[in-house]
């Protein structure tokens, strides 16, 4: 499986790198939706552990077959390959040493120590996040949130709940997804222009498309252009979001929705896993 990993982060490496290099062309003729939908299916690419080779591969990656030799204290003192043979009684394997770890093992172990705490560092982060606010927030109801629902056409509501511990409008939450407000005061327009924007969020899911980021960092936390894949992808969400939002708009409702969205730039407070009112600064 290892060996599959590399390889398929060697290939989408090549893929990533290309989109980054276009980026500033596909921001002109694709709008931010399309651009969003590759870096999805980029991420998917990433998580499936499946290498799709070619009659004749153009990089072929392979990992030689060593052994990582161990005192009996277990401090190593050499790795050898496959070809080497004791040549006396005094050599390192005979003279009390005993390998312990092929170097395709030690790799393995270094990558699934480096997956599962780079997914849990965010998992966690996420649950403290969630209950560090738990006390300051509240239910409230609001006309405005029915408004908008019949607007989207929504039946399917979200809990709503005021925090007066965050500084910006956000949603979290999976199973039960919660849009939080903060207590500033907000007229009835950006209440409406802010409650648009999560429940887009909410209707496409984006959620669940950031833990699927996530998941691909996290299985390629060696691999730096994915990091960069990811910010780009957490960037167009937000962007193909505003654009959903501001579809068909006219221009006072455009102008209440970037009103907004300035409003919010200058008081957000980054949590993983939520998504903001914030113009597509990145949030990951």
């Amino acid at each position: 499986m290892l060996k599959n990993v590399f390889a398929i982060s060697l290939s989408m490496s090549a893929v990533i790198l290309l989109l980054l290099i276009v980026s500033p062309l596909l921001n002109k003729r694709y709008s931010a939706k399309w651009r969003y939908f590759v870096w999805l299916i980029a991420a998917i690419r990433l998580i499936i552990p499946v290498r799709i080779e070619l009659p004749e591969a153009p990089v072929k990656l392979s990992v030689p077959n060593q052994t990582v030799v161990f005192r009996q204290e277990g401090v190593p003192v050499m790795i050898m390959d496959d070809s080497y043979t004791p040549k006396d009684s005094t050599s390192p394997v005979s003279a009390g040493y005993a390998p312990v770890i092929t170097l395709q093992e030690l790799l393995a172990v270094v990558w699934a120590t480096g997956t599962v705490s780079f997914f849990l560092y965010h998992i966690i982060n996420y649950i403290i996040f969630k209950r560090r606010i738990k006390p300051y927030c509240k239910k409230i109801n609001i006309e405005v949130l029915e408004d908008v629902l019949k607007d989207m056409k929504l039946k399917v509501k979200p809990q709503l709940l005021e925090c007066n511990k965050i500084a910006s409008p956000m949603m979290i939450g999976f199973l039960k997804p919660t849009i939080l407000l903060p207590g500033n005061h907000y007229s009835k327009n950006e209440l409406y222009v802010v409650l648009k924007h999560e429940l887009t969020h909410f209707k496409r899911g984006d959620i669940w498309c950031k833990l699927l980021l996530i998941a691909a960092n996290s299985i390629h936390w060696f691999n730096p252009l994915v990091y960069l894949m990811v910010k780009a992808a957490n960037r167009d969400l937000e962007y193909s979001c505003d654009d959903v939002v501001v579809k068909n708009s006219d221009m006072n409702f455009r102008k209440e929705y970037s009103l907004a969205i300035l409003k919010a730039m200058q008081k957000t407070e980054k949590a993983v896993l939520s998504t903001y009112l914030n113009g597509g600064v990145s949030n990951e």
